[in-house]
């Protein structure tokens, strides 16, 4: 997603919500509003906590991901609706991120392309996106399905065995959705404003710090996300030396 689609895709979630949150915002209860999308608060959560919470619910749960580990969030989705499981042990800030993160998926990954096969199959898609029936060979044939899940969207971050991500595809859903979810909890015009009325000095070696610091206490973002989103707002305000100032002239 381009900067411009981001910024408009915040705006939206903001109206849908009916209200826009102070700083710094914990997002939940602006999801309750803006989004068929429960949150579900599970201490210690992994994959078998999810299974053993679906299992409880009896709702089927065909992810192939085998075995267990620790999650920080993860996210199922069907029929237009959607669950985020949190791990309700994780410090604010962790969560934080996570329930925007997550909806960040919700959207991009499963509602866009939703719509967007709605739109192209009408009515008459309903049961098919919904999961209630196989697609015709003449849907599949035109290719109006690529990339829709028909079965339950599920997001748990396939990774190597390594725990590493080794698909393109994860990366760039991974990018889109970290971008979107520090648009949601710290716009960037409204953190560059922030710190040009704090005075900060972008040249100086201290820029990073201070936004560093402003990101985690004035907008509650965790301190790894926090130092990354602020080098590259820092960089993005350096603006490039002349030849001159190369050479020392």
């Amino acid at each position: 997603m381009t900067g411009d689609e981001i910024t408009a895709w915040a705006e939206k979630f903001w109206r849908s919500a009916g209200h826009s949150e102070e700083f710094p915002r914990s997002l939940e209860s602006a999801v309750a509003w803006a989004l068929p999308l429960a949150l579900v608060k599970l201490p210690r959560l992994g994959l078998a906590t999810v299974r053993r919470w679906l299992d409880e619910k009896k709702i089927p749960f065909d992810h192939p991901a085998a075995g267990d580990r620790p999650l920080r969030a993860c996210l199922l989705a069907r029929a237009g609706r959607g669950v985020m499981f949190l791990d309700g042990s994780d410090p604010e800030d962790e969560r934080r991120f996570s329930v925007g993160h997550e909806m960040a998926h919700f959207v991009t990954d499963y509602l866009m392309p939703r719509e967007k096969a709605f739109t192209l199959l009408g009515e008459a898609g309903r049961d098919l996106l919904d999961g209630k029936r196989p697609p015709t060979p003449e849907e599949r044939l035109g290719g109006l399905l690529r990339g829709v899940e028909v079965r339950t969207f599920a997001h748990l971050m396939d990774r190597s065995a390594a725990g590493g991500v080794c698909r393109l595809d994860i990366l760039e859903a991974e990018d889109s959705a970290d971008r979107l979810a520090l648009e949601l909890l710290a716009p960037c015009a409204v953190v560059l404003s922030w710190l040009e009325e704090h005075n900060i000095q972008w040249r100086a070696t201290s820029a990073f710090d201070t936004a560093t610091q402003a990101l985690m206490h004035r907008f509650g973002l965790p301190p790894s996300v926090a130092m990354r989103y602020g080098q590259g707002l820092v960089m993005s305000r350096r603006t490039a030396r002349g030849f001159r100032d190369w050479l020392g002239v």
